[in-house]
């Protein structure tokens, strides 16, 4: 009897180790597997970097945002799109906040509310009109989650959400992070530039003013990058001294920092 269980097991598990290489390959040597591997392996090295400067954890912002497609659903709606993707992203819009705006260039419409879980988030939508007549819609999404884990399912869920508007949606990942200790501007600078080198970015852009000093580079160890004056960026390394609470805020994202700080 044992002998008959054995060969029984045998085309189980050999069905086992198919399906494990066929996910192996997929992840390997498709685009989309290779976009998945890349992104899990970024928001690592994230967060490491934040934990390396000594600081702690606090909150995980994601933000995505999409140009909308002429043919995608309400094109053109700012507050219809919004309303649509908020839904979709599992916010109970008939008790969100609504708002709305408008200006001589453009109009937008805002849906913010809590998730199931408590998280904050917002959607935006967003029309472009231009002097010649042409129009260009955006979607974006804001959320802030204190759970690192929970915001890289987020982040899936967010593009997935906006691919269906647009061909070019993006997704990013911003930590914010907290420093016991009283800093001073010279060792603020300094942990920011270590930070940048222990990622391999070359600093292209330095900001340096009152409590606050900004880095921004490029490294190799990350994917997507943004091009504004000629320079390539996807490393931003943000620290703030907050004298009054004795320590320091810092912000680390790919490929730059999209939320207040």
């Amino acid at each position: 009897m044992p002998f008959k269980n054995q060969k029984k097991l045998l085309p189980l598990c050999g069905g086992l180790l198919i399906a494990l290489a066929a996910a192996a390959l997929f992840l390997c040597l498709t685009p989309a597997g290779q976009r998945l591997l890349a992104a899990n392996s970024e928001e690592k090295i994230l967060l490491n970097l934040l934990k390396s400067s000594g600081a702690e954890l606090r909150t995980t912002h994601v933000t995505g945002w999409v140009k909308v497609g002429d043919a995608a659903p309400f094109a053109g709606e700012p507050q219809e799109m919004a309303s649509l993707v908020a839904g979709q992203l599992g916010l109970n819009v008939p008790v969100c906040k609504t708002e709305s705006w408008q200006n001589a260039y453009a109009r937008g419409g805002e849906i913010t509310g809590e998730l199931s879980d408590g998280s904050q988030a917002s959607v935006l939508g967003q029309v472009m009109e231009y002097p010649e007549g042409n129009k260009a819609s955006h979607i974006m999404v804001n959320l802030a989650v204190e759970d690192y884990w929970k915001a890289r399912a987020y982040k899936k869920q967010i593009g997935q959400v906006l691919s269906r508007y647009g061909d070019d949606e993006r997704v990013a990942v911003s930590l914010s992070g907290w420093i016991d200790g009283d800093l001073s501007d010279e060792e603020l600078a300094a942990r920011a530039e270590e930070l940048m080198s222990k990622a391999g970015a070359a600093v292209q852009e330095r900001v340096a003013q009152d409590n606050l000093v900004s880095l921004t580079g490029y490294s190799a160890r990350f994917s997507r990058d943004l091009r504004y004056a000629g320079k390539e960026v996807n490393l931003n390394v943000a620290m703030r001294r907050s004298p009054d609470s004795h320590g320091a805020f810092i912000y680390v994202a790919s490929p730059v920092i999209l939320t207040e700080y």
